[in-house]
């Protein structure tokens, strides 16, 4: 039975949340009304993809897995799910019906639930004031505060496999150099996160895989050609696993327009 939620305009800009991709993020929020007024629900991928990605062609499945990757839905006893931030963003409407699932082992290491805290649910059926993350503070001493880039950061090794995958043109140097760009625009924005790696991610899933000498004034030259490295990078992701960014590499091997160099097209 779907529950009537509501949603925080920061939810939008959340670092995790950029981090997922955009059916991911619609789900999420489907999770909510999902959701008794504990955060619980039952745990069914297929019902998720009738109810709340109808029309959509995708896999409910992998969709479901960024959201577990993420830590945003965490799995417990027999087919069942729980939200762990949900009683920190919402306040259900205390006439709501209780839970009838049971609770998981580890609920109260991650939230601080109105068992222990009943006030959570006597505020009515709105959400409080604040940015998508704030109260969580409060409900949990294990997370902490946003913070800015520490000195020494550097993305993690599950981060670095994550960008093998989804930017597979990227070379190690190029990435290290998109890394240092990462670190330069943190600092020079005073940018504050409580988890880097999304954002690092996010930066990384948008990054021009131009060479620096390719760059002018910070961004991508369209004058300059492009160096055999990166293309031949592109070219093995097309062959592997037919990954390719045409709006900014233009049309794929095979069509009409490509900007494959010409020594490399028989490789296409």
């Amino acid at each position: 039975m779907a529950r009537i939620r509501t949603v925080k305009p920061d939810f939008f800009t959340s670092d995790d949340i950029c981090a997922l991709s955009p059916l991911a993020r619609l789900l999420y929020i489907g999770l909510w009304c999902e959701a008794d007024r504990e955060g619980r629900f039952q745990w069914s991928p297929k019902t998720f993809k009738r109810r709340y990605l109808p029309d959509d062609d995708c896999d409910a499945d992998a969709v479901c897995r960024e959201l577990l990757a993420r830590d945003l839905v965490r799995l417990y006893g027999d087919d069942l799910a729980f939200i762990p931030t949900f009683l920190a963003h919402q306040k259900p409407n205390p006439r709501e019906k209780e839970s009838t699932l049971p609770a998981p082992d580890c609920h109260a290491s991650n939230l601080d639930l109105h068992a222990s805290n009943p006030e959570r649910h006597a505020q009515g059926g709105r959400e409080g004031k604040g940015k998508e993350g704030k109260g969580m503070e409060a409900a949990s001493p294990r997370v902490t505060l946003a913070s800015a880039l520490p000195d020494d950061w550097k993305p993690s090794d599950e981060d670095v496999q994550w960008a093998g995958k989804a930017r597979p043109d990227l070379t190690p140097a190029l990435l290290a150099t998109e890394t240092e760009r990462f670190r330069n625009h943190a600092n020079a924005n005073n940018r504050q996160a409580h988890n880097w790696g999304p954002a690092w991610r996010n930066w990384i899933s948008k990054a021009d895989a131009a060479s620096p000498a390719q760059r002018s004034n910070g961004k991508p030259d369209p004058t300059a050609l492009p160096t055999e490295e990166p293309w031949e990078a592109r070219l093995n992701g097309w062959r592997e696993k037919r990954f390719w960014m045409p709006q900014m590499w233009g049309p794929p091997p095979g069509e009409a327009g490509c900007r494959v160099p010409s020594n490399l097209r028989s490789a296409a």
